[in-house]
């Protein structure tokens, strides 16, 4: 078969669970993802024969899409902020959101840097799932000491793995529970980040499938009773951890933007490329 016929294919297996733009987007980036050719390939080579050795790897990946499985699972990673990183069960897939805070906070990083007198940068990702932060800001700025924690195991496995070149020193990915104190020894940091669960219980219904049913509960939601648990928690942890002049940046629901906001002095809240409440700053 061509790759063409492979992507026809698997874009009509696919509509129906997801509209035909985005059935035939999964398609095109799956079968070009597998077989390591560029995505345009099928457009400017439509007739290229897919080796018959590989025809297996993509039946197989067409089946675990037509069961609802999350493409990046299905290829083992994702792109961000130019990174690909390693994903699969038990862990989260990074968001166009995630990223766009990782581009802002990275921004507000060069001024800290610039107006740094300390020796030393430290930079503390909370809830880091696969480490998609962590492993950005160590790629950026490799005189940085970034850290990175989260409770999950696989989460944590993910993080450790992640095949990212660096300049500098690799993350130190440590096991650690915000909703505790914070682990003794860890230094003072300049910018604390983290994109912690915060989708309400009640949202369930209004998600997708390919969310409910294949990615981790524990890294998405919280309770309707509590929904800001982890910002509480959170607040201490920078309250103990962040440097005088450092930066937090937050996460949060939509929904909840003022009354997370309110859990900090000083806090702004920003949007995201979409129009809604999605960010929180705090300068201490």
């Amino acid at each position: 078969m061509t790759l063409k016929q492979h992507i026809d294919n698997l874009t009509a297996a696919l509509t129906g669970r997801y509209p035909e733009q985005e059935a035939h987007a999964i398609a095109v980036r799956t079968v070009t993802g597998l077989l390591s050719v560029p995505d345009y390939k099928h457009l400017s080579e439509p007739d290229t024969q897919v080796d018959p050795e590989k025809e297996e790897l993509l039946n197989d990946a067409a089946r675990r899409l037509s069961e609802g499985e999350p493409m990046q699972y299905v290829l083992g990673y994702t792109w961000f902020a130019g990174l690909r990183i390693r994903v699969g069960s038990g862990v989260l897939i990074p968001r166009p959101e995630t990223e766009q805070m990782y581009e802002l906070a990275a921004q507000d990083c060069d001024n800290l840097m610039a107006a740094s007198e300390d020796d030393t940068f430290n930079i503390l990702d909370i809830c880091t799932g696969s480490g998609c932060l962590a492993w950005a800001f160590a790629s950026e700025f490799p005189e940085a000491h970034v850290y990175g924690c989260d409770i999950s195991e696989d989460a944590l496995r993910y993080a450790c793995r992640q095949r990212v070149k660096l300049q500098g020193a690799r993350p130190v990915i440590f096991e650690a529970d915000v909703l505790q104190d914070p682990p003794q020894g860890l230094p003072k940091f300049d910018l604390i980040i983290s994109n912690p669960p915060y989708v309400a219980e009640s949202e369930r219904e209004s998600m997708r499938s390919n969310v409910l049913d294949w990615e981790p509960e524990r890294a998405l939601f919280v309770p309707d009773s509590d929904p800001l648990v982890f910002y509480r928690a959170i607040a201490l942890w920078a309250d103990r951890l962040l440097k005088d002049n450092g930066s937090l940046w937050l996460e949060i629901n939509e929904r909840f933007g003022q009354e997370t906001a309110e859990l900090f002095t000083g806090a702004a809240v920003i949007q995201d490329i979409n129009g809604k409440d999605r960010f929180i700053v705090v300068k201490k």
